[in-house]
């Protein structure tokens, strides 16, 4: 059964697909290592606990927590609810 909370969305939290962000500690995930000060390209974001789903410039896929990434593009419009 899947969990209500593993759904991705383009936009939460601030964060946008299409948007370039940057680690700003090591990151390690299984089988590889991604560097402290590497851009990424968001593709989604993951829900609780929030993350991003982004991929480098080899089209590797990464999932990094909010408090491992720091926005580049400020302007990337985020759909307002309101």
């Amino acid at each position: 059964m899947a969990n209500k909370y593993d759904g991705r969305s383009e936009e939460h939290g601030g964060f946008a697909a299409g948007a370039t962000v940057e680690t700003t500690i090591n990151h390690h995930e299984v089988n590889r290592d991604l560097a402290a000060q590497t851009q990424l390209t968001i593709v989604s974001v993951a829900h609780y606990p929030t993350r991003v789903i982004a991929t480098d410039e080899n089209g590797i896929e990464w999932t990094l927590p909010l408090h491992s990434v720091t926005k580049l593009d400020p302007d990337v419009i985020v759909r307002d609810y309101g």
